[in-house]
């Protein structure tokens, strides 16, 4: 009889295992990745991984859910302890500065996501929401920063939004393909000289 584990346990084995799709995906790519490939990233059994997830779907669709619930609460708790918005919106943009290794994991992976959720009803649903609250946020500041006087108060702050998503969301695509990073962190630089100037010019 195998011995019990206790949840705690249990639950570090479901981390363990996807992040180890999260390495598996990016290395590989969602469509191109079976359960056997997440196995050996993991190192554990193949039993394990059905003992969690039902299928590399399955698998996927956590592995979307906790990225998006950990990216919210991070960046919610950041951007909280800062009392301007112009700095709030500038802390958003440059948290893509650094390039690292790992954050090149995660937008390959986040754009595996965009392309499945043609697929997937339930991926479609996440992205939306996710999209939703990260462009609430947004439009939050902006209405904040309008209302202390540091942005202008003509400004649509949906419109505004919109153009900031469409910013990172280009840049994210140009890191994915393999865009050269010196020119990637300069473009992050230029986007938020771009907004800033958009949002405050004769404020």
């Amino acid at each position: 009889m195998a011995p019990r584990i206790s949840d705690e346990e249990k639950e570090a084995r479901r981390e363990h295992l996807l992040e180890s799709a999260l390495e598996c995906f990016s290395a590989k790519g969602y469509y191109a990745s079976t359960v056997d490939d997440i196995v050996r990233y993991s190192n554990l059994s193949k039993g394990s991984v059905y003992n969690y997830f039902k299928s590399k779907e399955e698998i996927f669709i956590h592995l979307l859910q906790k990225k998006r619930q950990e990216m919210v609460e991070e960046l919610t708790i950041k951007l909280a302890k800062i009392d301007s918005p112009l700095e709030k919106l500038k802390y958003w943009i440059r948290e893509d500065i650094p390039y690292s290794l790992e954050k090149k994991k995660f937008m390959r992976v986040h754009v595996e996501f965009w392309l499945y959720s043609t697929d997937s009803p339930e991926v479609q649903h996440i992205l939306v929401e996710r999209f939703d609250d990260m462009f609430g946020l947004t439009k939050e500041i902006i209405e904040q920063g309008q209302k202390i006087g540091e942005i202008k108060p003509d400004i649509d702050a949906e419109a505004a939004s919109s153009m900031f998503w469409s910013l990172h969301d280009g840049i994210w695509l140009h890191a994915v393909i393999g865009y050269d990073e010196t020119k990637l962190e300069a473009s992050i630089k230029e986007m938020e000289s771009v907004l800033i100037t958009y949002l405050t010019a004769n404020a």
